[in-house]
C-alpha cells in the first residue's frame, strides 16, 4: 500500500475529541448601548435657523400685503387721472368748436357780423393792374 500524505483542512472539523475549557465559556456579548449626547450648540443652531426661517416668512407675507395695498392705491389713482384726462379732452373739444370761436372772437371782441348776402366774384384785367402799379 501506498501511503498518502495527510491533507490538513483549513477549517476545523469535529472529530469526536474532547473540547477545551475555553470552548465551554459563553461568547462575549455586545457592549451596552450608550445614549448619544446631543450638543447644546447644535440644538441652539437648529432653533436659530428655524426662527430665522419663520421671521423671513412673516416678513415676506407683510411685504406682499403692503405691495398689494400700494398697487390698489396706484390703480385707483390711475383711474382718477384717466377720468380727469377725459374731462379735459371734452373741455378742449368744447372750447375749440368753431361756433364758440366765431361767437366769442368775431362778434363780441371785433364787432364783426356774418354777411347776409353772398360775395361777388370779379376778375381783374392784367393790363389794368400794370397801369395802376406804374
Amino acid at each position: 500500500m501506498i501511503s498518502r500524505p495527510e491533507v490538513v483542512s483549513p477549517r476545523p472539523v469535529y472529530n469526536g475529541g474532547s473540547l477545551n475549557q475555553r470552548d465551554y465559556q459563553t461568547p462575549r456579548g455586545n457592549r451596552p448601548v450608550k445614549a448619544r449626547k446631543r450638543s447644546p450648540l447644535n440644538l441652539i443652531a437648529l432653533l436659530f435657523t428655524i426662527s430665522i426661517i419663520i421671521v423671513f416668512y412673516i416678513w415676506n407675507k407683510i411685504s406682499v400685503n403692503r405691495l398689494a395695498t400700494e398697487i390698489n392705491e396706484l390703480t385707483n389713482h390711475h383711474e382718477k387721472l384717466l377720468n380727469i384726462n377725459e374731462f379735459l379732452r371734452a373741455e378742449i373739444n368744447r372750447k375749440s368748436s368753431l361756433e364758440r370761436i366765431e361767437k366769442l372772437i368775431t362778434t363780441q371782441r371785433l364787432g364783426l357780423v356774418a354777411p347776409k348776402e353772398q360775395p361777388i366774384w370779379f376778375e381783374l384785367d392784367e393790363s389794368r393792374i400794370e397801369n395802376i402799379l406804374r
